[in-house]
């Protein structure tokens, strides 16, 4: 258990000097707790530690005669903070501020006195989405709770369209023009509103293209808050006693619903209205293939999937793998690394002295990693990291992470803020499997295990052919010896979501590699085969599904899960050739998504797609299908 002790002591340094998250608190209101002539905005790092600091502080007093009726919104598509003065209440005058934001952070060299844009719409509180879309509240009804959630045009202030957002009876606002509200990254939203009491919500559904909006109702704050921003998988809601002259926060746990403690601001400053800057990476890592070359060695391959997961670009992009802590630097060789395919859009390069041991960076330096503002899929990618091990333990199981990193500002004014996750076991979808906007959290950098001696059977070919109209033949190849296995089952399903077992063939030969099984009289239509392997232990690994097309039948593609969460499926039916398009589109016809099929099986992201109905567009040479698919989080 040498190799295991080790990983955990250098896994345990990762996790204690870095973060998958260092948020940066944008605050407008003033320099001295309550100071309302003097209005300013300012930029927190480190803001739930113990030891916050001002990166920059910006004077409004030319701009503002005070600070009320103002708000801050940082845009994440082009990385300004806007500024925007309602006080009249019929118009809205909004300052577009360039701080230099990813490579810096400062002050614009000067502020114009008159407003880059103004326009008779007014917001109640607004913030910008990932796509760099502006939200708004407007007209509300204090008797039935209902108000509108306004999408609009930051730069002429025209609504592009409008959301009834219904709040749950009993736990209505006292108001929406007191109050603040925040989008996370992933896109989850959340609000304070309202004052004696104010109240803390999660808006649902606020970006669909159907139906309405709606509150959940979390808590009533011990203290009127007119501010909210998200920090590091947390939201930090804001206030002042205006009698007492008291500034102050609560920290709020998305993750488990619970309210902190009254805690004095940071830095003095008095917080009015909020936004945030959140530099984030996740990554996860899974063991795709093993091959046992012989009772000590095997051939191993590694997929690591890397994503920008906060709201600005992400500098000097790097991801580590120290093979040599898992396996011992001399039992590592045959180390190759590549992009696995259609998943590099931005055009990363690799770093050719990667060799796992004394050089782990598998990218080359100098290189970002753009935040998501798009369907295009530019701000995440996957590496496979191939290598032999030699000198295995069959009673050992060996424990890999992978670690993604970067930065944003620079280290000539002291602006620098450095990220890193190290990996959690799985594929892509379980990068935050909280959903609260943070990939470092306990629990959520489990290692990659790796064990010589329950190796699964790994399946070379999968293949189902019609023999007749009524005779299907369904053939295997595994990779040889069979360790530890017991069993196969053919399992059949008429529809790819129900499935029947057929027919157990036992595995008496550890270096039989192929099998054939034939289904006789089966049923005209789309049939769906799949072979389950299980091991002496209970354990059990499936092939991929195979798709036939029967007497009468027609071919498709089986697509799955529908209702979907994070990705749709898509696995291609025998006998298609040649280049096969996926596309999505929304509800109303606007294409969001499209790529090149990569094999037999591949994915469509939808994480950060809004729950709703969207069609999916499936072409290949003489044939096109579209399925109707449900995204629901």
């Amino acid at each position: 258990m040498k190799h295991v002790l080790i990983f955990f002591a250098l896994l345990w340094c990762y996790q204690a000097s870095t973060t998958a998250q260092n948020s940066v608190l944008v605050n407008f209101g003033s320099q001295g707790c309550y100071n309302s002539i003097a209005p300013a905005f300012s930029l927190i790092n480190n803001p739930l530690s113990g030891s916050p600091s001002t990166l920059a502080s910006c004077s409004m007093s030319p701009q503002l005669p005070n600070f009320f009726s103002v708000f801050v919104a940082y845009n994440p598509k082009n990385n300004k903070v806007y500024i925007a003065d309602v006080r009249t209440l019929t118009e809205t005058k909004i300052w577009l501020l360039d701080m230099g934001i990813p490579q810096g952070i400062a002050c614009p060299p000067s502020i114009p006195v008159e407003p880059t844009y103004s326009y008779s719409y007014v917001s109640n509180n607004f913030e910008f989405d990932n796509n760099g879309d502006l939200w708004s509240f407007s007209n509300y009804n204090e008797q039935t709770g209902v108000c509108n959630m306004d999408k609009f045009d930051v730069n002429t202030g025209a609504v592009i369209n409008t959301r009834l957002v219904q709040f749950p009876v009993d736990n209505f606002p006292t108001s929406i023009t007191s109050g603040d509200l925040t989008i996370l990254p992933n896109g989850r939203m959340f609000a304070t509103l309202g004052s004696q009491p104010s109240r803390l919500y999660e808006i649902n559904n606020y970006g669909s293209t159907s139906g309405n909006a709606t509150a959940t109702y979390l808590q009533t704050l011990p203290q009127d808050c007119y501010g909210i921003a998200y920090l590091n998988g947390q939201l930090e809601i804001t206030g002042i006693n205006f009698f007492s002259g008291l500034c102050y926060y609560f920290d709020y746990a998305i993750a488990t619903n619970t309210l902190g403690d009254l805690k004095l601001f940071q830095v003095g400053e008095a917080p009015i209205d909020n936004t945030s800057l959140t530099p984030s990476i996740g990554s996860t890592k899974q063991l795709v293939n093993a091959v046992k070359v012989d009772g000590n060695t095997a051939d191993l391959t590694y997929e690591i999937y890397v994503r920008n997961i906060g709201n600005v670009i992400i500098n000097d992009i790097n991801l580590a793998d120290d093979l040599g802590i898992a396996f011992g630097a001399a039992n590592v060789s045959n180390i190759s690394t590549s992009f696995v395919p259609g998943s590099n859009e931005l055009g990363l390069t690799l770093n050719p002295a990667f060799n796992g041991t004394t050089n782990t960076n598998i990218l080359n330096g100098g290189q970002s990693l753009p935040n998501q503002t798009s369907a295009v899929n530019n701000y995440s990618f996957k590496v496979l990291v191939q290598c032999r091990v030699t000198n295995l333990n069959g009673t050992t199981t060996y424990l890999n992470s992978a670690v993604g990193s970067g930065s944003i500002g620079n280290n000539s004014n002291g602006s620098l803020i450095a990220i890193s996750d190290s990996s959690n076991n799985g594929t892509a979808a379980v990068v935050d499997p909280n959903n609260n906007g943070n990939a470092g959290e306990v629990g959520e950098n489990i290692p990659t295990p790796f064990n010589i001696g329950t190796l699964p059977v790994r399946f070379i070919n999968v293949n189902a052919s019609l023999v007749n109209e009524r005779t299907a033949a369904i053939k295997w190849t595994v990779a040889t010896p069979t360790v530890n296995a017991a069993t196969f089952i053919i399992e059949f399903s008429t529809n790819g979501s129900r499935w029947t077992a057929l027919h157990e063939i036992p595995i008496v030969s550890s270096t039989r590699g192929a099998y054939e099984y034939q289904h006789q009289l089966i049923p005209q239509g789309n049939l769906y085969y799949r072979i389950k392997q299980v091991d002496n232990d209970g354990t059990y690994t499936y092939s991929r599904i195979m798709l036939l097309q029967s007497a009468k039948g027609r071919a498709a593609f089986v697509v799955y899960p529908n209702p979907v969460n994070n990705a749709i499926q898509v696995a291609a039916p025998s006998g298609i050739t040649g280049k096969i398009m996926m596309q999505l589109f929304d509800g109303i016809g606007r294409k969001i998504c499209s790529k090149e099929m990569q094999g037999s099986n591949d994915e469509i992201r939808t994480s950060a797609f809004a729950e709703g109905t969207y069609y999916l567009k499936i072409s290949a040479t003489d044939y096109v299908q579209t399925q109707k698919i449900s995204v629901v989080h």
